[in-house]
């Protein structure tokens, strides 16, 4: 995989929201309990205004939870003024569970960047902290430790609901390094997939200053699926940023102190509690057709807070964040309250039952496959 230094570029700063549009904002900083929040101050949309880029809570005093647009060099704590986004090329989705269509699981962002004269396309999944977050050991948070497992909930459980415990034992560093990591889908102009891959999330790594790093799609468990890994120019994530980039190598027992709205801590303001992918690729690799989109279709943590450690996702607008005394945002992906049972007559689908959308079917574990709810296959 080619790295990239990018040094003295223009700031795209004044593109951050314009691409996404005006929009209400809150602390990125603020209550963990699942809501997209985005900016540093509650400004009421006006009547032409979109939603601002998303965010979840805990990306820390970085500058990390901005609008991919802000830029976020690979070298970088947080954000970075090193890149210049080509205008009007920023996308965003939110993808929601089967259970719940309301609260997104996650949200993919991209745009196409230029850097040392090369055209970069630059995508990112921010994955729920409800899910999964850069907390363990001692200082976890939301992970229950010995707990007994909750009750079950009708339409199953969903971020922002509290702490899942299923008996794991919490959340260690080394849960972290295992097996976690994601899958994109790059398409080209005409919808042809071009690019299939998994990033890995944090491995042993002895070049790096914390002695752990993403090795990107050719180590730990990244892995080229189809295409030219040279296509990768570069890859990251939030973990191996707060540890390398920003100077945090010693947390590698227990995370940095927070409580469950995840507030930076003095000591290290800067670590990003939530689990972040980056990954940079060469425009070049979509031919003439052009970039056409990334997508996934799940979401994966060994172990995570949620009762499956891989759960089926469908993208759809995000959710615009309101202002305090403001009507809660409107459901993104259809439906009406959060966990509304999807499906036809508003009753899913359990395993093996027919099913004409992933939606259909009842486990969060399950995708509609020929026609039938079954549970999700990750290849390895």
């Amino acid at each position: 995989m080619r790295s990239f230094a990018l040094t003295g570029w223009f700031c795209g700063g004044l593109l951050s929201f314009a691409a996404f549009g005006a929009g209400c904002s809150l602390s990125g900083t603020g209550g963990a309990d699942s809501r997209i929040v985005s900016g540093e101050d509650c400004v009421p949309s006006d009547d032409e205004g979109g939603a601002p880029a998303p965010s979840f809570p805990g990306s820390g005093m970085s500058g990390a939870g901005d609008s991919i647009t802000a830029d976020l060099d690979p070298l970088s704590c947080g954000a970075s003024a090193r890149g210049v986004p080509v205008d009007g090329t920023a996308q965003v989705d939110c993808y929601y569970t089967n259970s719940n269509p309301t609260t997104p699981m996650a949200f993919v962002e991209r745009v196409v960047e230029i850097a040392e004269s090369e055209e970069l396309v630059h995508v990112r999944l921010t994955l729920n902290p409800a899910f999964v977050d850069n907390t363990y050991g001692e200082t976890a948070i939301g992970w229950g430790g010995g707990e007994e497992p909750a009750s079950p909930q009708p339409g199953g459980p969903k971020p922002g609901d509290g702490p899942k415990p299923k008996g794991h034992g919490g959340h260690t560093f080394k849960d972290l390094v295992g097996s976690d990591k994601a899958q994109f889908q790059l398409t080209d102009g005409k919808g042809e997939l071009v690019l299939d891959f998994y990033v890995d999330y944090l491995s042993a790594d002895e070049a790096s200053p914390s002695g752990y790093a993403s090795l990107g799609v050719l180590g730990g468990d990244g892995k080229m699926l189809l295409g030219d890994a040279g296509a990768v120019v570069a890859a990251t994530t939030s973990l191996d940023r707060d540890l390398n980039a920003c100077g945090y190598g010693g947390y590698l027992e227990d995370s940095p102190e927070t409580d469950e709205n995840y507030t930076p801590n003095s000591e290290t303001p800067n670590w990003d509690y939530r689990v972040v992918y980056d990954v940079w690729v060469s425009a070049s690799a979509f031919g003439a057709a052009g970039f056409g989109d990334a997508t996934i279709s799940y979401v994966h943590a060994s172990p995570s807070k949620y009762p499956s450690d891989t759960v089926t996702v469908t993208p759809g607008p995000c959710p615009t964040p309101t202002c305090e005394g403001d009507d809660p945002p409107a459901g993104g992906g259809g439906g009406s309250d959060a966990g509304e049972d999807p499906g036809e007559g508003g009753e899913c689908k359990e395993s093996g039952g027919e099913c004409t959308a992933s939606t259909d079917c009842c486990s969060d574990s399950d995708v509609c496959v020929s026609g039938v709810c079954k549970p999700i296959f990750i290849p390895q």
